[in-house]
Order: structure tokens, then C-alpha cells, then sequence
């Protein structure tokens, strides 16, 4: 199963903001000036789902008595 992915920023470039995942991998990069927190936000929330979709094969599947509840 998937677990969930702590994000951080890493601002040690005065110019970019880089969003990175727990395990440093790199998400996104903003420029310092113009990062939102609503953007950082959807990139945060992008990278998941696409985690997600792509680890779906490995999460386990509702039974059909789950899916009827």
C-alpha cells in the first residue's frame, strides 16, 4: 500500500522555491517572487494523485459488499 508523502520547500535558492517530496524528490519549482500558497498547494496535490493512479495496481481493492455500503 501507498503511504502518504510529507512535502516540504526547499528555499536554499533566494530566486526559486522547489517543492520536494519527503524522500527529496523534486516536485516543482516556483519563482520566489511569485509562489502562492494555492499553487504549491495544487502541485503538492498533482504529484499524489499522480502517485496514486500510478501505484494503483499495488492499493488494495474494495470487496463488493464495500462497494454496495
Amino acid at each position: 500500500m501507498l503511504s502518504a508523502f510529507d512535502y516540504y520547500l526547499d528555499e536554499s535558492d533566494p530566486d526559486v522555491v522547489l517543492l520536494r517530496r519527503q524522500d527529496d524528490s523534486f516536485v516543482a519549482a516556483f519563482s520566489a517572487e511569485g509562489a502562492t500558497k494555492e499553487g504549491i498547494i495544487e502541485a503538492a496535490k498533482a504529484d499524489y494523485r499522480t502517485l496514486l493512479e500510478s501505484h494503483s495496481d499495488s492499493l488494495p481493492r474494495a470487496t463488493e459488499e464495500e462497494q454496495r455500503a
